[in-house]
């Protein structure tokens, strides 16, 4: 126990105070920040939320509401959410990924929704460095409650519990993470290979809605940066998909016990 609380305390320490190596450009909020601004022994946050019938982990709706709050590592994050467009689902297949490894990536098992579908993301804002970043991105197909989050699954891959030891995800070595339909990943791809210094220049700040050929895609800057981050599927109480949602390990959620 005591060495996964070492272990926690160490990867918050590079967080918050280490600068991303990526291909996204950096911005004025990647500073280093005095370690004595973070109280490393509180890993478990303490979140204020306003609607109490969200499910479990509550932090995943609750990160798109601008009241919601949490405190963890001795600081305040508060919330806000940026609405980036409607994502063009025409196979029913999506994929989330990091662009570098999109020529290998493959769509989840799941059957979404057909059409176009709001993409936003949830911005975490830090008080102690007044920093900001993306915390959560998704594409939201329904407005109904969602009653159960699950592992968003690849082919092959086996339900898990939330809470796991283990997760399912995609690695980042890019400092970037991406939505796209199946239909439209090889056209994607070769726009990548001939565009990536235009697209991902100084410009981009947190997200960009690319459009090509009557298609498009969403890319964000994940988190922290690069590293490994799951994707999960949210349903109603019939069991239909009301959202998909990327979380980027702002919020250690997992320390929380399940109500």
């Amino acid at each position: 126990m005591h060495k996964r609380i070492i272990a926690i305390c160490l990867m918050a320490l590079v967080q918050f105070s280490c600068t991303s190596t990526n291909k996204v450009p950096s911005n004025s909020n990647d500073i280093v920040v005095p370690t004595a601004k973070f109280d490393f022994t509180d890993t478990i946050p303490k979140t204020t939320i306003n609607d109490t019938s969200l499910a479990f982990p509550q932090i995943f709706e609750g990160s798109f509401a601008t009241s919601t709050k949490v405190t963890q590592f001795g600081t305040e994050i508060t919330f806000d959410k940026i609405a980036v467009g409607n994502i063009k689902v025409s196979s029913g297949q999506i994929i989330a990924t990091d662009p570098v490894t999109l020529r290998d990536a493959i769509a989840f098992s799941e059957n979404f929704p057909l059409g176009e579908f709001p993409v936003e993301l949830a911005m975490a804002n830090i008080n102690a460095n007044k920093d900001r970043r993306v915390a959560f991105a998704r594409v939201k197909f329904s407005d109904e409650p969602i009653r159960k989050w699950e592992f968003a699954l690849l082919p092959g891959q086996t339900p898990i519990p939330l809470k796991s030891k283990e997760i399912y995800g995609y690695g980042v070595d890019a400092g970037l993470g991406l939505f796209v339909d199946q239909a439209a990943k090889n056209n994607l791809n070769t726009l990548l290979d001939k565009n990536w210094d235009n697209m991902f220049s100084e410009k981009f700040e947190d997200y960009l809605n690319y459009s090509f050929q009557n298609q498009n895609a969403f890319f964000f800057s994940t988190g922290f940066g690069d590293g490994f981050y799951a994707t999960y599927i949210g349903r109603d109480s019939a069991g239909k998909i009301c959202q998909l949602l990327t979380d980027f390990s702002i919020v250690l959620w997992r320390n929380v016990p399940e109500y």
